[in-house]
């Protein structure tokens, strides 16, 4: 780095240069034009830089810098002003925190001198992103952005990954400096690995009659799903990939139980409820996994980096904080094995409802349109979803066959999620088609980024479940509070009974009608699908299609997501038709 005095925005763009930030997810605002005038500059003269992709909302930015991160691993940055484009990015920011995505996002901010006065467009974004960010920082000095930019970035990584919140005020991107402060000494002593930890569990996992290992999303960012399936087969055990894990196993992987939980499959929740160890590899124990009774009558053991997450939700009886890479190559190297020969048999009969055989009716399941989509896509799309019904039906019936194929808003379950984190995912990974899966109220929710969809000429598919309500919502409805979805229904106008609670597979009103926005955005082809004669025919049709498409298909209203297992219950009782 030269010591030539720079500005505070032409450091930012050095940074990031030299850390290898190829794409910056955001939108524009006053309190970051400094650093938008400097990258203009350096792309006129051809200076290297990260590209800028315009999203028409700083949310949209957010979860575009997500999709990137959960495609391609590396570290996903979005950028936007002060006020209302910060706040704006708190569910990003918030989802990034669920999930552990590596993100790193930087804000504007009022001049260093305003701060505290109420200034227009100021707001205390370190106060609000506390609690949902992995680290924050606000940079009131040139000669610490810096090191500021450098730390954050490497944070949003190290350990468990989380994202990082960089809020730098205005005038330190507009002043300059020939130096910079040394960074702050920080410390903290790493664990050292446990050799006799791990051996305990891995002779307890030998011992076990039924082990189970539950594999979380640890997995997938510790780049370790080759180790897992050779951990899986050298120890003769099954695995439950949880949400956050799919595609970590190939569907086909007879050792792949598939997702447990709240709308697990039958194979993964039947073993974890039989049973008698359940390793835990790189993830947490959710309410929706870890249902009531979860751990009873059985020997929990748990790998994982946190050390915050031993213990916290369910009581380990042995664990170790470690790198999953660490703990796998431990374990293969002892020459230790099982043989659960037995249990896999067992396992093997339930995997015959994996997944779980679905009805057929007049109208469209749901179930087959992912069915439909995985044959034609051979499993391996980018699969990208909103949050809802569809989100549970594309968990179940896509046939996942690698690691950071699906990318899909978890633990803070994010409607309108899909469609910008599927522009970030393919500025990841242009190569392997692109696929979202969306239902029609979380696809709503963040429709603008059509507009950034078709100027960047993404050839995406998307797939929107029309069923006219806000699906999972009015599932729960009608299962549990007497099907009372009167503000649940999406077809619902002024001119309707309020009174009405009827699931009318008739009443269609489509508001908007999606077909209609190829009229809204050039280059993007439409088309719909009514009948099941037709599904087949016309998802081959968009998926052979060069350039983006969207497909409105009108699926069964009443359809429910099954297997279940309702709040406050064991798995032991989940619903299964």
């Amino acid at each position: 780095m030269s010591h030539a005095p720079r500005s505070g925005a032409a450091i930012f763009f050095d940074v990031l240069t030299d850390l290898g930030v190829e794409y910056l997810f955001g939108h524009t605002g006053g309190a970051v034009i400094p650093l938008h005038v400097e990258l203009n500059r350096r792309m006129r003269r051809r200076d290297p830089a990260p590209k800028f992709i315009l999203c028409r909302q700083e949310g949209g930015a957010g979860h575009a810098a997500e999709g990137y991160a959960r495609t391609s691993g590396r570290v996903g940055v979005a950028i936007a002003t002060s006020g209302p484009g910060a706040t704006n990015l708190a569910t990003p920011i918030a989802d990034a925190y669920k999930d552990s995505i590596p993100t790193l996002f930087i804000t504007g901010q009022v001049p260093s001198a305003a701060i505290g006065t109420d200034a227009f467009q100021e707001v205390d974004t370190v106060g609000f992103t506390r609690p949902i960010s992995k680290h924050n920082y606000l940079v009131k000095d040139v000669r610490d952005l810096e090191w500021v930019l450098r730390e954050a970035y490497a944070l949003a990584t190290r350990g468990r990954p989380g994202p990082v919140v960089v809020d730098i005020c205005k005038d330190v991107q507009l002043a300059e400096a020939s130096g910079q402060n040394p960074p702050r000494i920080r410390h903290r002593e790493p664990i050292a690995f446990d050799p006799v930890k791990a051996d305990a569990i891995l002779a307890a996992l030998a011992a076990a009659e039924r082990p189970v290992v539950k594999a979380g999303g640890g997995i997938i960012h510790a780049n370790a799903a080759s180790a897992l399936r050779a951990f899986a087969e050298r120890f003769a055990v099954p695995v439950a990939t949880t949400f956050n894990a799919l595609g970590a196993l190939p569907f086909e992987l007879s050792h792949n139980l598939g997702m447990p939980g709240m709308h697990g499959t039958i194979p993964a929740n039947y073993a974890l409820r039989d049973a008698d160890l359940i390793l835990s590899l790189g993830g947490r124990f959710d309410d929706r996994v870890a249902v009531k009774g979860f751990a009873a009558g059985k020997r929990i053991a748990h790998v994982d980096i946190d050390p915050s997450e031993i213990d916290k939700t369910i009581a380990t009886d042995l664990h170790l904080v470690a790198e999953l890479g660490a703990f796998f190559e431990h374990a293969l190297s002892t020459g230790q094995a099982a043989d659960h020969r037995d249990w896999l048999t067992q396992i093997a009969q339930w995997r015959e409802q994996m997944p779980k055989p679905y009805g057929h009716s007049e109208y469209i399941k749901p179930q087959a349109v992912v069915e439909i989509i995985s044959e034609l896509t051979a499993g391996d799309a980018t699969l990208v979803t909103g949050v809802g019904q569809h989100q549970m039906w594309s968990a179940q019936y896509y046939r996942f066959r690698r690691p950071r194929q699906w990318v899909s808003s978890g633990g803070l379950g994010t409607m309108g999620f899909g469609l910008p984190a599927a522009i970030g995912a393919w500025f990841a990974d242009p190569i392997h088609p692109l696929v979202l899966i969306d239902g029609d109220g979380s696809f709503q929710m963040n429709i603008q980024e059509l507009g950034t969809l078709v100027a960047n000429r993404i050839p995406l598919k998307i797939f929107v479940l029309n069923n006219s309500f806000l699906g999972m919502v009015r599932q729960w409805e009608d299962m549990m509070d007497e099907g009372h979805h009167y503000e649940t229904c999406l077809a619902r106008d002024a001119s309707c009974d309020p009174d009405c609670m009827d699931l009318d597979q008739t009443c269609r009103r489509q508001i908007p009608n999606l077909t209609g926005l190829k009229y809204v955005y050039p280059r993007l082809k439409t088309q719909r699908i009514k009948h099941s004669k037709d599904l087949r025919e016309g998802v081959a049709q968009a998926l052979a299609e060069p350039g983006p498409v969207l497909v409105d298909v009108w699926v069964d209203k009443a359809e429910n997501v099954i297997p279940m297992v309702r709040p406050g219950h064991r798995l032991d009782q989940m619903i299964e038709s």
